[in-house]
């Protein structure tokens, strides 16, 4: 635990790849990093790689809605990786870092000038939460879909018929008992497309238990398109649709979204 919580210490992750995030935002992305904002967007450790397109679709919304932004130059993470790695009567002590390492970040939000924090990744919402509520020294905290729901313009539209996993977020829940999440913000995304139609998958067909079931749901219900809202299940649902020759085609929900203004 304790090589972990230096490496997030020293250059903001666990991950070796510190430059290479900061190369890929600004460079690769053209977003905006460390500057004045009105928002400063949590994009996660991993997920600006592991996740490109769906990070991207997020990125894109941004601009597309205008949206005064910045990304963090130094993010730190949340804790996350560490806390996959250590035996459970470990984690209290790694709660104290990681509560710290998220204070780090909304200080610099703070210095910013944001009014508020967005978090893009799904267990980053759970453990900001779970320590600092819904706001932190007048500056609000806010679950992504939450905040593509304040800044969304236009009335987007696709004629498409999906199926739509919400996730049991198990794993978020069990790192961040009692956190408060908004979660029926994704659902209500979905519902802002016009004649967008969606068809629920069981959210208690956990992704970690029963992939290839969640996967059956939406072949016998003969859908082609797949739409998730968590990080995590997304990319566990991606790699097993691949493997079964893209058979539904998996989304995540930014990319619906942004399809629906094209």
């Amino acid at each position: 635990m304790e090589d972990s919580v230096k490496r997030i210490a020293s250059q903001g992750s666990i991950l070796e790849a510190g430059k290479q995030r900061h190369y890929l935002l600004k460079y690769g992305l053209g977003l905006n990093i460390d500057k004045q904002a009105t928002y400063t967007i949590i994009a996660g450790c991993n997920n600006p790689f592991a996740l490109f397109e769906p990070f991207k679709a997020f990125v894109e919304l941004l601009k597309l809605f205008e949206v005064d932004y910045t990304f963090l130059k130094k993010e730190f993470c949340c804790g996350n990786l560490a806390y996959r790695e250590i035996p459970r009567e470990e984690r209290p002590k790694l709660e104290e870092y990681s509560k710290q390492f998220i204070e780090n970040n909304l200080k610099q939000a703070k210095k910013l000038g944001s009014r508020a924090v967005v978090t893009f990744c799904n267990v980053c919402c759970f453990l900001y939460n779970r320590f600092f509520g819904s706001e932190y020294e007048g500056m609000r905290i806010l679950y992504y879909p939450e905040f593509l729901l304040e800044t969304m313009k236009g009335r987007p539209r696709l004629d498409k018929n999906v199926a739509y996993y919400e996730g049991c977020y198990r794993y978020q829940r069990d790192l961040a008992p009692g956190a408060k999440i908004n979660l029926k913000s994704n659902y209500e995304l979905l519902r802002r497309i016009q004649d967008l139609k969606v068809s629920q998958v069981p959210s208690n067909l956990c992704c970690m238990d029963n992939v290839q079931k969640i996967i059956d749901e939406v072949n016998n219900q003969r859908l082609n398109t797949l739409v998730t809202s968590c990080t995590g299940c997304f990319a566990v649902l991606d790699v097993i649709s691949k493997l079964a020759g893209g058979k539904p085609e998996v989304k995540y929900i930014t990319e619906i979204l942004l399809e629906a203004y094209k």
